[in-house]
């Protein structure tokens, strides 16, 4: 639930691949549970490659968690003082390690500092719009970020709610886990095309939680984006620990598709496409790819990092809150002016088929694969010769080949009743995305 299983996408690229007959002032789109925000960071970074124009991005995801991961991972590819490397591996731990660096830690208190206001409307977030949110949703915002604030210096067990999960998850094979981890990667990843991911990183993930490691700084500070259905109780706070993915991993929002550098590790892939995102949102540019290189340890193209994986007795100190804590650092992001992300919360599903000022609003809408059953709700609000992109579970392990066809097949019957007709012949076990057209 905390990451896509499908590759980040530039949208204005989708619509002039398959010319769709959109405004030339402005774009309408809607992303209904794609689980981060990838496709939002792609297509403002390739903005400068297409005619200008506004894109609003209409998102509905199913956990208010989700629209605060979000909100904080966009936040650091738009903060104009973070160093590209630093914004870079800030993004990477925060949106795919259960343990993060000390730094990684600190900015994020510094981050949440400043967006815990946004909510409630205190300061003004220009491409930000949480306006359709309900005030008891916004309250539930405000006390998502509020925890994880507190949760960060406290540094709460999550190697130990990860360790649960996966007890529970393989239970007597648990004292044999890495040959179920081995399998996994050998007869399933690799059988659909995974490249870059090393059973090295996929093994140390499935164990600790960790999917991107580097040389510099240990991974020692609990990241609490990453635990379930937090709620305010009294002056503390409820949570359900960590009931997301422990089969798959965070790998395939940034770095699949890429085959020209097999030596690299899915880290690897990731930095460089996270990097060249932010570089190109700052400067409306290609990046240089010496510049990459100059950020990279050499000493790593024809190898793999592995870290000693991390046990109960890491660091528990508890960062004391200081009493300049209140004082907040004045918000500052990189001009975007021509991006709107709007929130919408998830019972909006419901509305779009009774309301007609939605219908036909959007060109271009992107499913993820276990939001399919909601297409009828909004399949009307696609207009005529836009493009609808389903997310297919092909990198899912615990789904067989008979599944992934069986999935292609409802799909294919589902979008059919609705006027809906695909681009393409549908591969299950090679295309991580289903595009159809009304």
């Amino acid at each position: 639930m905390w990451w896509g299983y499908s590759p980040a996408l530039d949208i204005q690229f989708e619509i002039n691949k398959y010319e769709v007959n959109s405004s030339d002032e402005s774009l309408d789109v809607l992303l209904v549970g794609a689980g981060d925000a990838r496709h939002v960071l792609k297509t403002i970074a390739s903005s400068y490659l297409h005619r200008d124009r506004i894109i609003l991005y209409n998102i509905i995801e199913p956990t208010l968690e989700q629209v605060a991961r979000s909100i904080v991972l966009l936040n650091i590819c738009l903060e104009p003082d973070l160093g590209l490397q630093e914004a870079t591996r800030y993004y990477l731990e925060i949106f795919g390690n259960t343990l993060v660096r000390p730094a990684t830690g600190k900015y994020l208190i510094r981050c949440i500092n400043q967006l815990v206001d946004i909510p409630t409307n205190t300061i003004d977030c220009p491409w930000l719009n949480l306006e359709h949110l309900k005030r008891r949703d916004k309250d539930r915002l405000e006390a998502i970020f509020k925890f994880w604030e507190r949760a960060t210096r406290e540094n709460i067990p999550i190697v130990d709610y990860w360790d649960k999960r996966i007890r529970r998850s393989l239970k007597t094979r648990y004292d044999y886990r890495e040959g179920v981890f081995d399998w996994d990667y050998h007869m399933i990843l690799k059988s659909r095309n995974v490249s870059n991911l090393t059973l090295q990183e996929y093994r140390f993930w499935r164990n600790s939680g960790i999917a991107f490691t580097w040389l510099e700084g240990e991974p020692i500070r609990s990241n609490p984006t990453l635990l379930n259905n937090i709620i305010q109780y009294g002056p503390g706070f409820l949570h359900y620990a960590y009931l997301g993915d422990i089969t798959n991993g965070p790998f395939f929002s940034w770095t699949l598709g890429d085959t020209k550098d097999n030596k690299w590790r899915a880290t690897d892939v990731a930095e460089r496409e996270i990097m060249r995102s932010i570089h190109e949102i700052r400067t409306r540019e290609p990046i240089c790819e010496d510049l990459i290189a100059s950020h990279r340890d050499s000493s790593l193209l024809n190898g793999t990092l592995v870290i000693e994986s991390p046990g109960t007795e890491m660091e528990q100190e508890s960062w004391k809150t200081k009493g300049n804590r209140h004082r907040k650092h004045k918000a500052s992001w990189t001009d975007i002016e021509n991006h709107k992300i709007i929130f919408h919360p998830v019972a909006f599903l419901e509305v779009f088929k009774r309301k007609s000022e939605y219908d036909s609003k959007f060109e271009f809408i992107w499913v993820a694969y276990n939001m399919t059953e909601q297409i009828p709700n909004f399949v009307s609000s696609l207009k005529k010769g836009g493009i609808m992109l389903v997310e297919l579970p092909k990198n899912l392990i615990e789904l067989r080949d008979e599944s992934l066809q069986n999935f292609v097949k409802e799909l294919e019957s589902m979008v059919r009743q609705y006027g809906l007709r695909k681009i393409h012949d549908i591969n299950a076990k090679e295309h991580c995305v289903a595009r159809f057209f009304k």
